[in-house]
This record gives structure tokens, C-alpha cells and sequence, in this order.
């Protein structure tokens, strides 16, 4: 089963493929809109484009043409995202007027124009997203889409000027493909290109009003001066768009699809900003007719068909049945008859194109007058809006006065509150000065006791400097018994004193640190003190500060209160009035809304009464109009009868249309009334409302050009009626007047529907604006208790915030209090220590003693050591410098970095072994300073690898396996300076060093065989030059050895040879000078190492330039031999030309554009082709003095051996010729091959031709 979306899609396609179809008559409107609507149930135009695109469109210029159609009418009155969606087509559009303009005849050139009318209206909606696809916009749309700013302005004008030209110049070119003829129009081929011209024209007009609007706005800014190109460009657009219209009109097939309007004889003036007021848009109206009424004039239309041809054969007998049986002549009232009837024809055709013409201009009447009614209501509407809020803001004020006063009794509560709170603030504020002033006491005490304190510190501090001058004096003592020592015993008994010195400089240093610790916690009791003193004066300020704003909020709680009581006064007062005059006014408009509606109703079963007995009559008279027909043929007497029958016809309608009238002029009193309501409306809206006073003033100027059309249409519809009695003289007019009074029942129920309509939508809009007063009124209630609700919340909040103020003040206090009992037993157990440490000191200096002979023992240690290291150190820089030095002697880098890359290999490996530095201070210090320097000229050589080599993946390896090696060497070392030997680090530097000394090995393998650009270059110098000095030797050779013609010969090829290569020589010197312009050689490796294509590219041009010049010295030297030919010099010139080309080219890829080098190598590039040229040109003149050597003498010929040379000479041709296919035929063989070969070389698969 089919899903409801596949039956839409392949709804969609046919519709589609129906509408793009290759039969020549135009699009089918039910397809039109079925893809229309298509698009609005998918909202976008994918499924559009996916199946237009695959229709033929190239392939078939009506489908390509209706293609177009549909696609402007999808863009015009599709889903809004059509024209996003169609953005992504604009070059498929574009691609498709440039096929089809090569067609320059029929449809060729209408399909390009309107593909490019396509483009520009994507790209106008894409740059001013805010135009809607049908164009439609009113004053205010286009203002806040220009921002009101002149230059937006401006910009605007320009693009829809483009836009018009656009679809003027595709009608133009429709109505020419069609020619003169207007009989085309009705043809196939005519409607199918007509038919698109309907949106172009709906287009043009919404253009045209855009247009005027913005100039109008652009003088009103602008100077004329600066817009006169937008006012002549205006002025030749105008010109074609009146043309446009009035060729349109005129043509049958646009009568029943389109009303277009009649623009006015001259252009609106715009340099006179009064003209804007009488400037009337014109608008184009596709007429949607139902289609009872086609029926109804399709059937009255051929009865008077009927009436003027079918009676025409049975006169015909009559007459010639007459004209047998009497032989009398023909009687005259017969003839006259006749006369008459033709002559009433005649007339009724004419009456019928006037009154079609007035149908025409009271319809457009009737539309300007729908506008207007139009734009009444909106302003209607928003007055009633109006009306609507003001009542509105009353129920609020109504709604907030309950409230108001719940709020007042609210402030008052909270106003007692807050005295109490005060009262309690004031309380505690005096307990906490109360604390502060103890605290302030409490701290002069603890003061006292760090004077104390720091006195006894100070007299400690002179004891230990008593004892160190003591240890001083002992130490000298035992250096000068050390010198002149006799016994034992006295050294033992220093010892001993040193001991105890020792121990009581230890008890000494345990003092100061006590003694260090007491003071840092005097001192953070110091800090602690103050922080909570300054804490307390932040509290009591901010108590006082919250102390003043109660006050002022207590101030000022009793002045809102004040207010909110005269404001509840007022509020109660404007309630009362308000409710009065709205109770009034509301009543008298309900009262007049119903005597409105009793009227409308009365009137439209008047009317409907009328219709019938209309409608009664109207058939009476069809059954007398065929009496009359068959009556016509018997006498002129039953004619004079039927005539005056007619005549009291006639007059009995003329009664009725004077009740038509008084039914009209009723109708415009019901109206009269509405106005009035309208009227009274304003008034209650100027009551509420000062400032809608221009808004007021608008209305009555709008329904003073209401009443002022209102009669002009009087004076229309009398004319009318005026010019309905003229014709009701005559006896056909009959069927004429029935029609007209069709139509204008029919327009008339209309206006009765829509009164009706617009009276239901009235109550509607009522209905569904009370209902949203009450949901208004509803939210408005809710948001106000939500903030009482949040003001009680915050309230509470200020009274739990104080609480715990309070509660924060009263624990500080507690802490300050355990504080202070604290820094009590603080100082009494700083006394007892200061005792321990005097105690101690003794000790301290004992200790002293021994660990200063201990440090002289370990110096002398550090000494020896010392030395050790620096013999280690000494001899690794011995064994570096000795293989420096063979390196330099032996001259090889590859195993001078290999001998380094294996040094470090066998120190890391060396300090793996080792699992302690301890005992192993030699061998550490040798490894690592091995390890270091070999590590660093192991870098060095694959960064100068790296450097050189021209493959990036492995200069990228080479850093990277560089990096890894210096960074585990690097950790490696810092393990050992920390004391210890990280194994595994060391085994880690030991494999990076390895794996780079591969890679760098591997690198200096492919470096060896590359060579560089700059070798490449000087090769070709070399090469350029050996070549010059060939030819100059080639020529002295000729000169020496020639004469005759063969001298000359040899002369012209050799002199233009020397200056090709001069110029070559200097084009090479050029090139290279621009190539050391690029900077030091290794600026210009790294660059060529970068950019491996430039630089390929380079070497291969060097190489064709070495190859050309060799070429060219072997061609002419084989010319000036008589073992080649002459045309061998010139191929190889072709050659040198080309490789320089080359070389120019690649030099040129990466030179600075202002390089002085570049502009030498251009002009060398130049007398290089101007040599070549002189080459080509000696080798042509020199095998024409060849040919004129060996020119045949025919003058001794006979017949015989002239005929046999000829057939030689026709076998020799065709030789020639089979020989020179046959060479074609290798030489494209061999550009084949050499282009593949090239291919490969350069992305660097073979060398030469070999892989």
C-alpha cells in the first residue's frame, strides 16, 4: 500500500510533466496550480527541481520554454522557500539560455532572455530576502526593508530598474517572434509564448509602484542633480511600459485572462512632491469569474448569434418561395425590414464593445474603491483596538486597587518591623563597643608580655655569642696543640671539653628554633589580634550604615504610603468615569450595530424579491423575443404591434431600475450610517486618546474621498442609466440591458455577502478579542501575586540575614575570648622553654667542635675527587679532540658521524651497566661527557641532513628520530645529576641514537646520488657555453674550408646559431642570477627541499636546455658537413626556444614579482625567440639558394624525357608523401612516449627512463 506522501509525490510528478510537455500551446493552469499547492504541502521546491531537471530541456526548445513559465510562476506564487530552494539552480538556468542562444531564430532567443529574467529575479530576492516572490508590498513594508536610509534607497532602485529591463526586453521580444499580425494571438504557437507574458506584466506593475515610491522618496532627499540618471532611466522604461500594456490589451487572447491598467500620457513628475497624491498604482488583475456566470453570458451570446444569423436562410426561402408564386415585384416594407435589422446588428455590436469598455472602468472603480473601504477598516480595527486596551488599562487599574491597598497595610507591618528591628540593632551595638573596648585592653597586656619577651630572646641571643667566641677560642687552642703536641692526655681532655661545647651548642640551636617557633606564633597572635579588631570596626560600620538605611527606608515606606493613598484616589475617581462614558458609548454602539444589521437584512430580502420578479421578466421577454422572431416574417404590421409592445416593455423597466436606484441609494444610506459609527467611534477614541489625533485626521480625509468617489460613482451609474434609455430606443438593445442588469445584480449580491461577511468577522474578532482581554486580565493578576510573593520572600530573607549577623557577632566574640586564654598559656609555656634552651646551649657547642673537624675531613675528600674528575674529564676531551682530529685528516663525515653515532651507543650502554654512581665516579663522568658531545654531533649531522635532502617525508623522520635521541639523552643526564642512573632512560638513549644513525646513514645514501638545483644550473652554464664555443669553431671552419653558395649557406645558419646562443647563454646567466636573488644557498635548499615540484621542474628544464643546445651544435654541424640537411637547424632552434621557455617559466614560479632579475630575464626570454626566429628564417633562405643551385634546366628536354622525369617525379612525390605520414605517424609515437616517460620522472618513479 501507497502512503498518503507517495501519492502526494507522484501526484506532484505528473503534474509537473503535464505542465513541461513538448506540444506548442500554452501551460495548462490546473497544472500550474497543483504544483503550486504541491510545493505549499511540502513547504520547499526539491521535488520541483528534481523532476524538471531531468525533463529534456536541451533537447527540446518548448519544454526548455515552458519550463521557464512554470518556474517564474512557482517563484511568484509558491511556498516562501521556493526561492531559497531554486538558488542552487542559478547556473544550471544560466547554462541553459547559453545553449539555447545559439538558436538565434524562434524560440532560441525567448528562451535565453527569459532565462536570464530568471537569474535576475534569484539574485534581487537573494540580495533583499524580505521581498516576498509576487512582489507585493505596501508603503510601510518597503520603508522598513530600506531602513529609511537614502542610500539603501538608492542601491533598491537601481536593482529594480535592472529587473525591469529584463522583462521589458523579453516581451519585446515575444511580441516581435509574433510579428504585426494580431490574429496570432489566437493561433497555439501565439498563446503558448503569450502566456508567459501574464506574470511578466503582473511583475512589471509591482516594479513600476516600488519604482515611483522610492524616487518620489530619493528627490525628497536627494538632490535633483545627482538622480538624473535614475529620472531619464525611469522615462524610457515608462515609454515601453505603456507600450507593453496598451499592445497586450489590444490583443484577443489577453481580454478574458487579464485586466492591465492604462497608464497615464506623461510620467509623474517627481521633482514636485504634490504629484505623489494624485499618483495611483496600477495593478494588474487576473479576473476569476464563477462559472454560472460564463455559462449565463456564453448562452446570451449565442442567442444573439441565434438572432442574427438563423433567420437570414428562412427569409431567404420566404422570399424566393414569394418571388415564384407571385409574379409581382418585391414589396418595400420586406427591404426595409431587412435594412433595419442589419442596421440594429451593427449597433448592438458596437453598443456591446462601449459597455464593455464601462464594465472595464467600473470594475477598476469599483477596485480602488475596495482598497479604500479596505484600508477604512484596518483603520477601524485599530481604533477598536484601541478602544480596547484603554478599557483594558481601567479593569488593570480596577484589578490594582485591592492591591494597592493590600500593600499599603503590607508597608505599614513592615514599618513596625523595622522599628523593632532598630531598636534591637541599637542594642547590640552597644554590646559589641562594650567588647571592643575590652579587647582594646586585653591587647595592651599581651604587648606587655612580648616586650617581656623579646628582652629575654635578646639576653639569649648574647649567651650563644658568649659561647661562640668560647668555641673559637677552644678551636684555636687545639690547632696549636695539634702543632705541638707531647701527650695524648691533653688531646683526650680537648676532646672531651669539644664534646660537651658540642652538646651545648646543640641545646643552644634547639632553643633558637624554640625560641624562633614562640616568636612566629607572637607574631600570628599579633595578626590574629588585629584582623579581628579590624573586623569588628567593619561590623559596627556596617551596623551603623544598616542603622541609617532602616531609617530611610522608614522614611521613605511612609512617603510611598502617602502617595499610593492620593494615587488609590485618583485611580477610584477615573474608574468611575471611565466606567460611565464607556457604558454609554458601548450601548449606543450595540443599539446602532443592530438597527445596522436590521437595515442590511431587510435590504437583502428586498432584493432578493426584486431578483426574482427581475428574473420572471427576463424569461417573459425571451418567449417574446421568439414570438417576435417568427411574428418578423409575416407583416409590418405585427412589427408596428410587437413595437409598442416593446415600448411599454420598455417602460415598465425603466420603473424598475428607478427601484434599483432607490435600492442603491438605500444601500448608501446604510452605509452613511456606518460611517457615522465609524465617526462616533473616533470620538471615543480622542477621549481616551490625545495623541491619535493625526490618525483621526486620516480617517476623515479618507472618508472624505470615500463620499468623493461615492459620486463619482453616482455620476458613473447615471450616465449609465442615461445612456441605457438611448439605447433602449431601439429593439435589439433588449438583450444588452438584460445583461447589465445581470451583472450588476450579480455584483451587487456580492457586496450584500461581503457587507454580511465583514459584519460576522466584526462579532468574531470581538468575540476573540474579549476573550483575549480575560486571558490578559488574567496573566496580569497571576504576575501580580507572583510579586507579592517575591517581595514577602525577600523580606523574610532580610530578617534571616540580620538573625544570623547577630549570631556570626556573638560566636567571633566567643572566639576572641578563647583566643586570648589561649595566648595566656602560650607565654606561660614560652618561659619554661626559654629555660630548656638556655640549658641546651652548652651542648650545642660541643657538637659544634667535632662536626668542623668532621667538615675539614670531607673537604679534603671533595678535593681528591675533584681531581679525579677532572683527569676523567680531561682525558674524554683528549680521545674527542684526537677523533676530531683524524676526521679532519681522513676528510670522511659518513664515518667520523658513524664512529660518533657508536661512541654514544657504548657510553649509554656503559651507564646502563652501572647501577650506582658510588665507586663508579670515573666511568660515569667518562660516559656521559662521551655520550653528550657524540649526541650533539650526531644532531648536527642530521639536521645538515635534513637540510639537504629533498624528500620531505624523510627530512620530517630525520627530526623527528633527532628529537626523541636528544630528549632521552636529555633525561639520561638529568638523572644523573640528581645522583642516581636511570637504566632504563639510558637504554632508551642507547636505541634513539641507534635508530637515528640508520636513518641519517640512509638519507646521506640518497643525498649522495641526488644532485642540487644550483649544480643542475651551473652544469647548464657549462654546457651553454662549450656549445657557443662549438659554433664559433664550426664557423671559422667554413669560412676556412667553403666557398660559393655552400660558404654563404653555411655563413647564414652559423652566424644565427651564435646569436641564438648568445642569447641562450645570457638567458641562462639571467636565470640563475634570479635564483641567488632567493637568498644563501641554504635559504634556497630549504626552499627547494619544500617545494620538490618547483625544484623538479627546475632541474628537468636545465637538463632540456643542455639537451637542446647539444642538439642544435650536432644538427649544424652536420648541416655545415653536407652529412644532414638544413631543416635539422631550425627543428633544434624550435627546441632551444622551447626548453628556455621552460626554464623561464620555472624560474618565474617562486621569483618576487619586483625582482630587477625578472624583468633581465623576460627581455632575454624575448631575444631568444627573436634568434630563434632569425635561425628559422637563414635555414629558409639558405635551402632556397639550395633549391635555386639544384633548380632543373628544361630548355634541352625532349618530349620523351620530359614525360619520363614527370612520372619520376610523381613516384618520388608520392614516396615523399608515405614517408612523411610515416614520419608523423613515429614522431606522435614518440611524443607519446617521451610525455609518459616525463610523467613518471616527475613523480619520481624511474630516472631517465629507468626505474
Amino acid at each position: 500500500m501507497a502512503t498518503p506522501a507517495d501519492k502526494r509525490f507522484h501526484q506532484l510528478t505528473l503534474a509537473i510533466q503535464k505542465a513541461i510537455n513538448s506540444i506548442e500551446t500554452p501551460v495548462k493552469e490546473k497544472h500550474v496550480r497543483s504544483t503550486i499547492i504541491g510545493t505549499f504541502q511540502e513547504q520547499s521546491a526539491i521535488t520541483y527541481w528534481m523532476v524538471a531537471i531531468r525533463q529534456p530541456l536541451q533537447d527540446n526548445r518548448i519544454v526548455s520554454w515552458k519550463f521557464c513559465h512554470v518556474t517564474h510562476k512557482l517563484l511568484r506564487e509558491g511556498h516562501p522557500a521556493c526561492l531559497d530552494d531554486s538558488q542552487r539552480h542559478i547556473n544550471m538556468i544560466e547554462n541553459l539560455g547559453k545553449l539555447w542562444m545559439h538558436l538565434r531564430e524562434g524560440y532560441g532567443k525567448l528562451i535565453h532572455l527569459y532565462c536570464i529574467l530568471l537569474m535576475s529575479k534569484l539574485k534581487f530576492h537573494a540580495r533583499n530576502p524580505r521581498f516576498p516572490g509576487n512582489m507585493q508590498l505596501t508603503a510601510e513594508e518597503l520603508d522598513a526593508i530600506a531602513e529609511n536610509d537614502v542610500n539603501n534607497y538608492f542601491q533598491l532602485c537601481v536593482e529594480l530598474f535592472d529587473y525591469m529591463d529584463d522583462i521589458l526586453n523579453l516581451q519585446a521580444a515575444v511580441f516581435d517572434s509574433l510579428g504585426n499580425a494580431r490574429a496570432n494571438s489566437m493561433t497555439a504557437s501565439g498563446q503558448c509564448r503569450l502566456a508567459a507574458l501574464i506574470p511578466c506584466a503582473q511583475d512589471s506593475s509591482q516594479i513600476y509602484d516600488c519604482n515611483v515610491r522610492l524616487l518620489f522618496r530619493l528627490h525628497a532627499s536627494l538632490p535633483a542633480d545627482t538622480l538624473s540618471g535614475h529620472r531619464e532611466r525611469f522615462r524610457q522604461q515608462f515609454k515601453k511600459l505603456s507600450s507593453f500594456y496598451k499592445h497586450a490589451s489590444s490583443l484577443q487572447y489577453y481580454r478574458n485572462l487579464l485586466t492591465l491598467p492604462v497608464l497615464p500620457s506623461n510620467p509623474p513628475n517627481f521633482l514636485l512632491q504634490s504629484d505623489f497624491g494624485t499618483y495611483v498604482a496600477p495593478v494588474v488583475s487576473i479576473p476569476e469569474p464563477p462559472p454560472d456566470e460564463v455559462d449565463a453570458v456564453g448562452s446570451l451570446i449565442d442567442t444573439t448569434e441565434t438572432f442574427s444569423q438563423v433567420p437570414t436562410p428562412e427569409r431567404q426561402e420566404s422570399l424566393e418561395t414569394h418571388s415564384r408564386t407571385t409574379p409581382s415585384p418585391v414589396p418595400d416594407p420586406l427591404i426595409e425590414r431587412d435594412r433595419l435589422i442589419d442596421h440594429l446588428q451593427n449597433e448592438l455590436k458596437r453598443m456591446r464593445t462601449e459597455v464593455s469598455q464601462i464594465v472595464q472602468e467600473r470594475n477598476t472603480m469599483l477596485g480602488s474603491m475596495r482598497e479604500h473601504c479596505a484600508r477604512m477598516e484596518t483603520q477601524l480595527r485599530a481604533t477598536r483596538h484601541e478602544l480596547d486596551e484603554e478599557k483594558q488599562k481601567a479593569d488593570i487599574l480596577a484589578v490594582e486597587t485591592p492591591q494597592i491597598k493590600k500593600k499599603l497595610t503590607e508597608t505599614e507591618e513592615k514599618a513596625k518591623v523595622s522599628d523593632e528591628k532598630f531598636q534591637k540593632l541599637k542594642g547590640a551595638y552597644t554590646q559589641l563597643r562594650e567588647e571592643h573596648i575590652a579587647l582594646i585592653r586585653q591587647k595592651a597586656e599581651v604587648d606587655k608580655l612580648t616586650a617581656s619577651l623579646r628582652a629575654a630572646a635578646a639576653q639569649h641571643e648574647s649567651a650563644k655569642t658568649i659561647l661562640q667566641q668560647q668555641l673559637n677560642d677552644h678551636m684555636k687552642d687545639v690547632e696549636l696543640l695539634q702543632q705541638s703536641a707531647s701527650s695524648s692526655e691533653e688531646i683526650e681532655a680537648y676532646k672531651s671539653e669539644i664534646a660537651n661545647i658540642r652538646s651545648d651548642l646543640e641545646q643552644s640551636r634547639q632553643k633558637e628554633v624554640e625560641l624562633e617557633t614562640l616568636r612566629a606564633s607572637m607574631e600570628a597572635l599579633q595578626i590574629e589580634h588585629k584582623t579581628a579588631t579590624t573586623e569588628q570596626e567593619e561590623k559596627i560600620s556596617l551596623i551603623a550604615s544598616e542603622l541609617k538605611d532602616a531609617s530611610e527606608n522608614l522614611e521613605k515606606l511612609r512617603k510611598e504610603k502617602t502617595e499610593s493613598e492620593e494615587e488609590l484616589a485618583k485611580v477610584k475617581e477615573e474608574l468611575q468615569s471611565v466606567r460611565l462614558k464607556s457604558g454609554e458609548d458601548y450601548k449606543k454602539v450595540l443599539q446602532e450595530k443592530e438597527d445596522a444589521l436590521k437595515q442590511i437584512t431587510e435590504l437583502t430580502i428586498k432584493y432578493q424579491q426584486d431578483k426574482e420578479a427581475q428574473t420572471q421578466h427576463t424569461n417573459t421577454l425571451q418567449k417574446e423575443l421568439e414570438n417576435l422572431k417568427l411574428k418578423l416574417s409575416d407583416s409590418e404590421f405585427t412589427l408596428q404591434n410587437e413595437l409598442h409592445d416593446l415600448t411599454m416593455l420598455l417602460q415598465t423597466k425603466n420603473k424598475e431600475l428607478e427601484m434599483f436606484n432607490e435600492k442603491d441609494i438605500e444601500l448608501k444610506n446604510a452605509l452613511e450610517k456606518l460611517n457615522l459609527t465609524n465617526t462616533e467611534l473616533e470620538n471615543c477614541k480622542i477621549k481616551y486618546d490625545i495623541n491619535l489625533e493625526e490618525k483621526d485626521e486620516q480617517i476623515t480625509t479618507l472618508t472624505n474621498n470615500l463620499d468623493a468617489v461615492q459620486k463619482s460613482n453616482s455620476e458613473i451609474i447615471n450616465n449609465l442609466n442615461k445612456q441605457v434609455k438611448i439605447l433602449e430606443e431601439q429593439l435589439q438593445e433588449d438583450a444588452s440591458s438584460t445583461i447589465m442588469l445581470r451583472n450588476t445584480l450579480s455584483e451587487e449580491q456580492a457586496e450584500i455577502l461581503h457587507l454580511r461577511c465583514k459584519v460576522n468577522e466584526l462579532e468574531t474578532s470581538k468575540s476573540e478579542e474579549i476573550k483575549v482581554l480575560r486571558d490578559e486580565i488574567k496573566t496580569v493578576t497571576a504576575k501580580k501575586d507572583e510579586e507579592l510573593c517575591s517581595l514577602v520572600e525577600e523580606k523574610i530573607k532580610l530578617l534571616t540575614e540580620n538573625e544570623k549577623l547577630l549570631n556570626d557577632l556573638n560566636s567571633e566574640k566567643q572566639l576572641v575570648e578563647a583566643r586570648l586564654m589561649h595566648t595566656e598559656e602560650g607565654r606561660l609555656n614560652a618561659e619554661c622553654e626559654l629555660q630548656d634552651l638556655l640549658q641546651h646551649n652548652t651542648v650545642l657547642e660541643a657538637d659544634l667542635a667535632s662536626l668542623k673537624i668532621q667538615l675539614e675531613e670531607a673537604q679534603r675528600e671533595i678535593k681528591k675527587q675533584n681531581a679525579k674528575i677532572i683527569g676523567c674529564a680531561g682525558e674524554a676531551a683528549l680521545d674527542v679532540t684526537n677523533s676530531a682530529i683524524s676526521t679532519l685528516e681522513h676528510s670522511n663525515t659518513q664515518d667520523a658521524n658513524k664512529y660518533a653515532a657508536e661512541l654514544a651507543s657504548k657510553a649509554f650502554e656503559d651507564l646502563a651497566r652501572k647501577s650506582q654512581v658510588e665507586g663508579n665516579e670515573e666511568l660515569v663522568a667518562k660516559s656521559a661527557i662521551y655520550a653528550a658531545h657524540s649526541a650533539s654531533q650526531l644532531s648536527a649531522y642530521a639536521a645538515e641532513l635534513s637540510n639537504i635532502s629533498t624528500d620531505m617525508e624523510l627530512a620530517d623522520k630525520l627530526n623527528s628520530d633527532c628529537r626523541s635521541m636528544l630528549s632521552a639523552t636529555k633525561q639520561c643526564l638529568e638523572s644523573l645529576k640528581a645522583g642516581a642512573i636511570d637504566r632504563t632512560a639510558c637504554l632508551e638513549a642507547r636505541t634513539s641514537v641507534q635508530t637515528l644513525s640508520r636513518s641519517a646513514a640512509t638519507a646521506d645514501r640518497l643525498s649522495s646520488g641526488t644532485r642540487s638545483v644550483d649544480d643542475e644550473l651551473a652544469d647548464m652554464d657549462r654546457a651553454i657555453e662549450q656549445a657557443a664555443s662549438q659554433i664559433e669553431n664550426l664557423l671559422a671552419a667554413s669560412k676556412a674550408g667553403d666557398s660559393g653558395v655552400q660558404l654563404e649557406v653555411n655563413g647564414k645558419i652559423l652566424d644565427a646559431c651564435t646569436t641564438l646562443m648568445g642569447a641562450v647563454k645570457v638567458l641562462v646567466q639571467d636565470s640563475r642570477a634570479l635564483q641567488s636573488e632567493l637568498g644563501d644557498p641554504k635559504t634556497r635548499q630549504k626552499m627547494y627541499r619544500r617545494n620538490p615540484q618547483w625544484s623538479e621542474g627546475l632541474i628537468s628544464a636545465a637538463k632540456s636546455v643542455v639537451f637542446a643546445a647539444k642538439l642544435l651544435v650536432s644538427s649544424a654541424d652536420e648541416a655545415v658537413a653536407s652529412a644532414g640537411k638544413v631543416e635539422g637547424v631550425s627543428a633544434a632552434a624550435h627546441e632551444v626556444a622551447g626548453s628556455t621557455a621552460q626554464l623561464v617559466a620555472a624560474s618565474r614560479a617562486r621569483a618576487p614579482p619586483a625582482a630587477p632579475s625578472l624583468a633581465r630575464l623576460t627581455s632575454a626570454s624575448r631575444a631568444v625567440a627573436m634568434a630563434t626566429g632569425a635561425v628559422v628564417a637563414a635555414v629558409r633562405s639558405a635551402s632556397a639558394l639550395v633549391r635555386d643551385k639544384e633548380a632543373l634546366d628544361t630548355s634541352a628536354l625532349t618530349l620523351t624525357a620530359t614525360r619520363r622525369l614527370e612520372m619520376e617525379s610523381k613516384v618520388r612525390a608520392l614516396e615523399l608523401e608515405s614517408a612523411l605520414d610515416a614520419e608523423r605517424a613515429k614522431l606522435a609515437a614518440l611524443r607519446k612516449r617521451h610525455y609518459h616517460l616525463a610523467h613518471l620522472e616527475e613523480n619520481g618513479n624511474i630516472e631517465n627512463g629507468k626505474e
